[in-house]
Parts: C-alpha cells; structure tokens; sequence
C-alpha cells in the first residue's frame, strides 16, 4: 500500500512540475513584448509554485503517516484474531509492547527519513540562499525532501548514493561526450525520477546484507 502511494506521490509531483513549468513558459511568450508583465508573471509563479510543493510536502507526510496507523490498526487486528498472537495483546499483555512493535516497524524508518528530509531541506536552503539560489530552483529542494521522505530508512541512503552517480555520469557526459563544460549541473528533472528507481529496486536492495544492517 506505501509502495503504491509513495510511486503515486512522486508521478503526481513530476507531473505537476512539468505542467507548472510549461504553463509558465507559455505566460511569458504571451507576454514576449511586455517586460513588466513577464515579471509579474514571473514572481506570481514563483510565489504560487513554491507554495504549491511546500504544501504538497506537508500534505504527502500526513498521508503517509495517515496510512501508517491505518497499517497498525490492521496489524492490531490481525494479531486478535490468531491464538497464538493474541497473547501480545491486551489484556494479556501490556498495550506498550504493540505499540513499541509498530512504531519500530512501521513508524520509524519514516520518522527517521522524514528528520533528513527537514534537515536536508534547511541546509540546502540556507546554502542555496548564501549563494542567491545559484544551485536549486526554490521548488526543487522539496523535490529532494519529499524524495527522501518516501523512500523512507535505509533507503534515503541508497538514494543520495545513487543520486551523486547519478550526478557525476552526467557531468562526464556532458564534459566529455557533447564537450559542454556546464557551470551549474541541475538535477531538476532528476531528483524525484531517481526516488521512484529507489522505491522499486527497494525490495532487492532489502535482500541485500547492507540492507539488514542499515535498518533498524
């Protein structure tokens, strides 16, 4: 069910960044001839769209924490009706141990993404705007957050792995296949694509021993 809605999540947001983007090109050829009316519709875009994936971004982790405790009533249910499970419940045993099982199992690989993730989008703020945001487009930071979020602990490790590969094979070609020393790299239309290639390898990469010994 999370892996469903996490691929959800993230095709919803590439699909909507590309919509904001080409919806905002289109404005501007409108108004080619006009500047003050190209940079009005150029801070109205930029105000709305950072708005739109801040809010996005809040709205995805209560849904999937949403979905986390749906997860756990499931779970309580489960275990009530098997005899031998049964047991771990109350009254037999205390509610504590069920709810410690569910917040290891279900709750914390999340809360531990999710704590990158802010600390990701924080820190990248503050060196984007130290630099007059030469790095990041304001909307791709939550890219990168919510990215990690969804991919959840230990795979917000395997994604910036990946990710920085990622990075490098296209600096190389751009260095030395087309000859295009680019002075910013952006990962722009990479960072939630690389998630959703992280989301589905994920249950090969849990075989890994790497894996297990990651996670908590």
């Amino acid at each position: 069910m999370l892996f469903c809605f996490s691929l959800g999540i993230l095709i919803f947001t590439i699909g909507a960044s590309l919509f904001w983007r080409r919806s905002f090109d289109n404005g501007l050829r409108n108004y080619e001839s006009a500047r003050i009316y190209k940079y009005v519709i150029k801070e109205i875009s930029f105000l709305r769209k950072k708005k739109f994936f801040l809010y996005f971004f809040i709205f995805s982790i209560f849904l999937i924490f949403f979905l986390l405790f749906y997860q756990s009533v499931q779970q309580y249910q489960l275990w009530s009706q098997n005899e031998v499970s049964q047991y771990l419940l109350p009254p037999h045993q205390s509610i504590n141990y069920f709810i410690f099982y569910v917040l290891a199992r279900f709750f914390a690989p999340y809360l531990i993404s999710l704590t990158i993730a802010v600390l990701f989008l924080f820190s990248a703020k503050t060196f984007n705007k130290k630099y007059q945001e030469r790095f990041f487009e304001p909307e791709e930071l939550y890219f990168g957050a919510l990215a990690i979020f969804l991919v959840s602990h230990p795979g917000w490790i395997f994604y910036l792995i990946f990710l920085t590969l990622l990075y490098l094979l296209i600096h190389l070609y751009s260095l030395f296949i087309i000859h295009n020393s680019l002075r910013r790299l952006s990962l722009y239309y990479w960072w939630l694509p690389a998630a959703i290639f992280v989301i589905i390898i994920s249950k090969w990469l849990a075989s890994a021993p790497l894996w297990d010994l990651l996670k908590i």
